[in-house]
């Protein structure tokens, strides 16, 4: 079974950095998308891939919430909840070096911000197959080019990464991200002539899906200056494919103790070639196979270290919810994509401890304690857990985030009303953007707002 070859890790001790608006003092993980917590999608994607246990990590601080939060979803896996110190600012590379001892295979990495109905078994398979140190899923852009983000006029720009691969074999030959170039990209041209072909990719979406092999746990000890996954650890993965791993030596009649049985050197045991388990068998046995991945030259090039990338199916949905943008995005599109998500379960956008008592609904989501009352007329919206809509209200294409009360007589379209925001009776709103805590007063009319407390908040620039 896949829970015998591989562990489960899922990041979620992320900040929401870039969420600040809508996150409150809520963990960015337990943030509602349709029913459920963020965290729980890709916990469920696990589990419709035969997993049945993950490795969660976790703010220290955090971690009762959370885990108080996912006992209350329909979540099939057995959960470890590691922590991480809350006071620390560790990146992804950090939590993992953390959390080592507790990797005891290959393992999956997932973050919990992703949301997708991808199918994880050919990237495990292509890591299989060739013996990969690191596989990648990548994703097609442009989920959400029909949605406006309420507030102020923002032009969304998208994250781009820089990938290289090439086309033929799905060798990861290159991982940048874009904004670290001004204009001018610089390829190293041993790299073009070692792989003869490369794509650049500047459209594919990182879904920080990530196979790794047990040992790069080993060499990421070694590199403690190394914050983070993505921007550093990756990239330094991906370029070692080139380096060489050392010239075989001609078998002495005594083997020395720095040599191996097969005649490699093996001094330098700093080497990240030093941890790859049989590195000198598998670089005997890459000369004599009569296999081949390329027509031109040798197996793999010679390289003992290999990385792949492998882009999910074109109908695939995949989205990192890391931005407010794509916060309010993906529950824009909860409905339509709801069927995809959770496909052959029996899973309803009501949670069942909601009370609907509206007769106006259509295409609408509801969370845990969720009061809905009647002579309310409700269309194409999300609404969090514990939140309150009063009689006389109408709500189109919006967002009532956790424990919001919206007052009788309200007006609300194409808006985000955050975490026990109160909007007060007879309020008119049209693409606002309505902080935590935030109060909106009696019979105001407003349109294209952005409505925040500004104690504790740094001006930024929403996307």
């Amino acid at each position: 079974m896949i829970t015998q070859e591989f562990q489960a890790i899922v990041f979620a001790g992320g900040r929401g950095s870039r969420l600040p608006e809508v996150l409150g003092d809520t963990p960015k993980c337990l943030l509602t998308v349709g029913p459920y917590p963020l965290l729980w999608y890709p916990l469920n994607l696990l589990h419709q891939h035969g997993f049945q246990e993950a490795i969660v990590i976790v703010l220290e601080n955090e971690k009762s919430e959370i885990q108080a939060a996912m006992e209350r979803t329909p979540s099939k896996l057995k959960l470890d909840f590691v922590c991480i110190p809350s006071d620390s600012d560790f990146g992804t590379a950090d939590s993992l070096r953390y959390i080592q001892d507790k990797i005891k295979v290959d393992f999956l990495i997932l973050s919990c911000d992703l949301i997708t109905n991808a199918n994880l078994f050919p990237l495990i398979n292509i890591f299989r197959q060739h013996d990969a140190a690191l596989a990648i899923l990548l994703f097609r852009g442009g989920f959400e080019p029909d949605v406006t983000l309420p507030g102020p006029k923002s032009k969304h720009k998208p994250e781009r990464d820089l990938i290289g691969i090439n086309p033929e074999t799905k060798r990861l030959l290159f991982l940048a991200a874009a904004s670290d170039f001004e204009e001018t990209v610089n390829i190293n041209a041993h790299l073009l002539r070692k792989y003869d072909k490369m794509t650049v990719h500047s459209r594919l979406l990182d879904g920080h899906v990530y196979v790794m092999k047990k040992w790069t746990i080993e060499f990421l000890k070694k590199k403690e200056h190394f914050s983070t996954l993505k921007g550093e650890f990756l990239p330094y993965i991906v370029k070692k494919q080139m380096a060489k791993s050392g010239k075989p030596n001609v078998i002495p009649t005594t083997i020395s103790d720095t040599q191996s049985d097969l005649g490699l050197n093996r001094k330098g045991e700093d080497s990240i070639f030093s941890l790859i388990p049989h590195a000198n068998l598998n670089q005997q046995v890459l000369k004599t196979t009569l296999y081949n991945d390329n027509k031109s030259k040798p197996l793999y090039n010679g390289d003992l270290l290999r990385c792949y990338a492998l882009e999910a199916a074109k109908n695939s949905l995949g989205l990192r919810v890391n931005t407010t943008f794509n916060y309010f995005a993906i529950n824009q599109k909860i409905s339509s994509v709801w069927p995809f998500l959770c496909a052959n379960q029996d899973l309803a956008l009501i949670s069942p401890s909601a009370l609907v008592n509206s007769t106006q609904t259509n295409e609408i989501s509801a969370a845990d304690n969720a009061k809905l009352s009647e002579k309310t007329s409700l269309h194409f919206s999300v609404f969090g857990p514990s939140c309150h809509i009063k009689p006389k209200n109408v709500i189109n294409k919006s967002l009532i985030m956790a424990n919001a009360i919206i007052e009788e007589g309200c007006n609300i379209e194409n808006c985000i009303i955050g975490p026990k925001a109160v909007v007060k009776t007879g309020a008119k709103l049209k693409n606002c953007l309505v902080g935590a805590n935030y109060i909106v007063e009696e019979n105001s009319t407003l349109s294209t707002k952005h409505l925040i407390h500004a104690d504790g908040f740094m001006e930024i620039d929403i996307q």
